[in-house]
């Protein structure tokens, strides 16, 4: 019996290559070169994947005694070694994770032989004392259908540039080298259909134009200090397009440093414009941008906005009323709207403003097209009552509003709940929850 078990055991040496191929693709390429140790049926299996991953921090042992330059050799040599014996011609996907600047060289060179092997996806993450440029072969690439982008990264974007296939961007706070950068390289992509934008204030675009046609789904986190707040979940905004709406973490001007807004500019604001027709999904987390310009958007189908004032100082925040109403009213046509409790907020000790100002006149995406409402961070204060109770009041094809309101104090909601059951409602058929702090649900009729 013990024979018959041996001889059984290893099933997975027995699949054909292709399958094994397959299975270790999917492994970051340190482990997926150690299988060849396995056995001779593994010895070279590593060398036809098409998936290519390489991580500094996982290939070398920080705790080694060793230095940092013997480090650097020793990635490098991995690298070159398995680019050297790689037989795959057209290579799926390669990433490459680095953090020493000194490797810069040998970085372009990686890019450039991931580029002559028709490279499908590019996935940089580059988190080294200077930014690294890319090479000019980068900026003309007739395979790349996915490309992303992370930190000491430098743009220096050249007259002549194609990205014939590319339909996934995402840009972790990179440098550009004008203001204009940003639109050049989004007038690249004729197919663009997913944007993932993550600024900082020193990016060097102030007005961050977004225009395209084929676009589909955009999702923008503009902050002071580059921090990566899209960077968990990065790899989840695919799979939330089809059932949820695109979420960013929140923030706030509390988060971010005032200091650094006495080195900009008096007469310099920044813009956000966004024109794309056939965008679908919208997520905005912006506590820096002072104008928003949006339109053609008559596609659009979910949307979440959390912005607030910004941390130039008290007149954006008596200004700031007018702002979310210029944005909301760019995105009139959306039917499912999820607002944080930060965009309905005014700082009423430094403003002096006690309420929340109705518009002059009822938003064509309110009254004719809001069929879902989300509130985040719900507190119960007098000015987010009003919001809810004009949207209850004029949103005549309403479904459905949930409000989140879990950081409540005991007793709290009760009195807040009251108040919201009272509220007249233009659709009858609207349902109306309340997520309390206890982890129960109210529901209203």
């Amino acid at each position: 019996m013990d024979s018959t078990y041996g001889k059984s055991r290893d099933r997975i040496s027995n699949l054909p290559d292709a399958v094994l191929c397959h299975i270790i693709s999917f492994l970051p390429t340190k482990f997926a070169v150690g299988t060849s140790v396995l056995s001779k049926r593994w010895r070279y299996l590593w060398a036809s994947i098409p998936n290519l991953d390489f991580d500094d921090d996982l290939l070398l042992d920080r705790d080694k005694p060793i230095g940092d330059s013997e480090r650097s050799i020793c990635f490098k040599n991995f690298v070159d070694k398995v680019l050297l014996h790689g037989s795959i011609s057209c290579i799926r996907k390669f990433r490459l994770k680095c953090s020493d600047h000194e490797l810069d060289s040998a970085v372009n060179s990686w890019i450039c032989t991931a580029l002559e092997r028709n490279v499908q996806e590019l996935d940089l993450y580059f988190d080294t004392e200077y930014p690294i440029e890319l090479p000019p072969k980068f900026f003309f690439c007739k395979t790349l259908v996915v490309l992303k982008l992370s930190f000491s990264i430098f743009l220096d974007i050249p007259s002549l540039i194609w990205f014939p296939s590319l339909k996934v961007l995402h840009l972790r706070s990179v440098e550009f080298s004008t203001d204009d950068s940003a639109q050049k390289l989004l007038s690249s992509c004729p197919v663009l259909e997913e944007l993932v934008i993550e600024r900082w204030r020193l990016d060097e675009q102030w007005v961050f134009n977004v225009s395209a046609p084929t676009l589909k789904s955009l999702a923008i986190y503009f902050s002071v200090d580059g921090l990566a707040c899209i960077a968990e979940r990065e790899d989840e905004l695919v799979d939330e397009l089809d059932n949820e709406l695109l979420v960013v973490p929140q923030v706030g001007p509390e988060d971010e440093s005032e200091d650094e807004a006495e080195d900009e500019p008096e007469d310099q604001k920044y813009k956000l414009v966004v024109d794309a027709p056939n965008l679908e999904y919208l997520s905005i987390t912006d506590f820096v941008s002072e104008d928003y310009l949006m339109s053609n958007l008559s596609s659009l189908v979910k949307a979440y906005v959390n912005v607030g004032p910004t941390i130039r100082g008290i007149d954006d925040q008596i200004l700031y009323r007018g702002r979310i109403y210029e944005l909301l009213r760019g995105i009139s046509n959306v039917k499912h709207l999820s607002l944080s409790g930060e965009t309905l907020h005014v700082n009423k000790d430094e403003c002096e403003i006690e309420e929340w100002t109705l518009p002059l006149q009822v938003p064509t995406c309110v009254e004719l097209h809001l069929n879902e409402v989300e509130i985040k961070k719900f507190d119960g204060l007098d000015y987010e009552l009003g919001a809810i109770e004009f949207l209850l009041k004029n949103a005549r094809v309403l479904k459905k509003m949930s409000i989140d309101c879990r950081d409540w104090r005991d007793g709290q909601e009760f009195c807040v709940c009251k108040k919201l059951s009272g509220f007249t409602r233009a659709s009858m058929s609207c349902e109306f929850s309340v997520f309390c702090h206890c982890g129960g649900i109210r529901m209203f009729s």
